[in-house]
This record gives structure tokens, sequence and C-alpha cells, in this order.
């Protein structure tokens, strides 16, 4: 949440605009919110409780990494849409959740192959196994 904070003050500072900064916090913080869609939805654990899904993803119980909003092929896509939209909010989500993936890959030293990972491709060809994805 600290660095959504700092590049949505950033994109604020650089810009002038609210929509761009609420879009680089949403990007940056919000994009997490699949973690938990997976654990509902994929893992089938049907306690809100943030604690307990909390302690589910660092206890490394889950069995399948969907993770939607995580992806390069997302990004490309909302990049195209946003060439066309002109939205402030768009592209402020985008530098977020890019800031935030860039993040990812260079602190979570789970995953097998950091880079790679954020393909959803690459995760649907793993079958979206966290046994394949996944330092054990």
């Amino acid at each position: 949440m600290l660095t959504a904070a700092a590049a949505s003050a950033g994109a604020y500072l650089a810009t002038g605009s609210w929509e761009f900064a609420a879009g680089a916090f949403t990007g940056g913080f919000w994009i997490d919110l699949d973690h938990y869609v997976d654990y509902v939805l994929v893992e089938r654990q049907w306690s809100l409780n943030p604690f307990r899904f909390l302690a589910y993803y660092l206890g490394n119980r889950a069995r399948r990494l969907v993770l939607v909003l995580h992806s390069y092929e997302l990004m490309a896509a909302l990049i195209v849409l946003a060439l066309f939209l002109k939205n402030q909010a768009l592209v402020g989500y985008i530098l977020g959740a890019a800031m935030h993936m860039c993040l990812d890959i260079v602190y979570n030293h789970d995953l097998r192959h950091p880079v790679r990972f954020y393909s959803f491709a690459y995760r649907i060809a793993h079958a979206f196994e966290a046994t394949h994805l996944l330092r054990t």
C-alpha cells in the first residue's frame, strides 16, 4: 500500500491530475484483489477473514495461481485501450500496476521464474498449478 500511495502522490505531483493519481493507486494496490478472487473462487476458501486469507497465502497453501490481474497480456490490452480512450485514470492504473508487477518480480522470491510467471499464457501452460510455478 505504501508504494501505491507513493506512486499516487508522485503521479499527482507530476501531472496535477487526481484521475491519474487515483488510477496509479488503484493499479498499485487493488491489483492484488485477484489474490482474493483466487482464494474464494479457485481455492474454494469461503472464509472472508483477512487473517485467514493472509495465513493461507503466506503459508504457501494455494494450489492454483490464476491471478488474472497480474499478467502482461492484460497490461498490453489495457495499453491498447488507453491509446484509444486517452483516459487519465486508466493510464494511471497501467502505471501503478506496472510498478506493482515490477516490484513483485524483484522481491517475490517464491516464484520459480519471476519474469515468466506474469505471463498468463505461461501460467495456463502450467495449468495454474502452484507446484510448477512456485519454489517448494
